[in-house]
């Protein structure tokens, strides 16, 4: 036997697996990558995937950034967490959800705690209720809302959530997929031909256990005109539906 041509052809076979592992890393992980070129080549990928099954993306920009993020576990203050709404004993004038007034005025003339904690969250609100989404660290908790109630142009009653950060997990902060990656997984296995996606958005989701105790975890919420929004893990990019509606009742 000719050792040396075949020690030559292992060479070469062992070269040539360690090119097709690299590859395929490099695919499945393309998402997570950081140059210009990168992102530009997910931008366009993801571009000609929507036009080929006609989706829209009517969002005025997706977002850029995939920062990098840690989950952890958060335990809900029982004292605000509410299933009826509570009604307010003095009314209070409806103003715009993005004035710092309304805050204040919340916490000082109302029972509502916090509420300079929240952010407003215009995809799930409408037909008279504004809901509002806590915040960790400037990003929002999809599954902890506060819920004002309008009516004749003043706030009649409330629901509310608060939770308070108990963990930061195990795991180290790990940088999340970006929103075109996440897009493009729900645009190849989810989304029917002619969908309008109206909003993108980077906040913490849940599973929905009935416990006073929650694990949150990075998504992106990717939010159809019509239907539920998708949930995509953004650290893995695996896809979980809505199991709410787009606007609370």
């Amino acid at each position: 036997m000719d050792w040396g041509r075949a020690k030559t052809i292992l060479i070469l076979s062992f070269l040539f697996l360690n090119i097709m592992l690299g590859y395929q890393l490099w695919t499945t992980r393309w998402g997570q990558t950081g140059t210009e070129s990168d992102t530009a080549f997910i931008i366009e990928e993801t571009s000609k995937l929507l036009a080929s099954k006609n989706i829209q993306l009517k969002v005025e920009e997706v977002p850029k950034d995939a920062p990098k993020l840690k989950s952890f576990t958060v335990q809900f203050d029982e004292a605000s967490r509410n299933a009826e709404k509570i009604p307010l004993d003095s009314p209070l004038k409806w103003s715009s959800p993005f004035s710092k007034n309304l805050a204040r005025e919340l916490t000082s003339r109302s029972s509502v705690r916090y509420a300079d904690q929240y952010a407003f969250d215009p995809v799930r609100s409408g037909n008279g209720v504004y809901v509002f989404n806590q915040l960790v660290d400037k990003i929002p908790l999809f599954d902890v809302t506060l819920q004002l109630y309008e009516e004749n142009g003043q706030i009649t009653g409330y629901k509310q959530a608060y939770v308070e950060v108990q963990s930061g997990g195990e795991q180290q902060e790990q940088k999340v997929i970006s929103a075109y990656t996440a897009i493009r997984s729900l645009a190849e296995n989810y989304l029917p031909e002619g969908t309008v996606i109206v909003d993108v958005k980077l906040g913490y989701h849940g599973p929905n256990f009935d416990s006073e105790t929650q694990y949150m975890l990075p998504f992106w919420r990717i939010t159809p005109e019509e239907g539920n929004p998708y949930y995509v893990q953004a650290y893995n990019g695996e896809v979980e539906e809505s199991r709410d509606t787009k606007k609370s009742p």
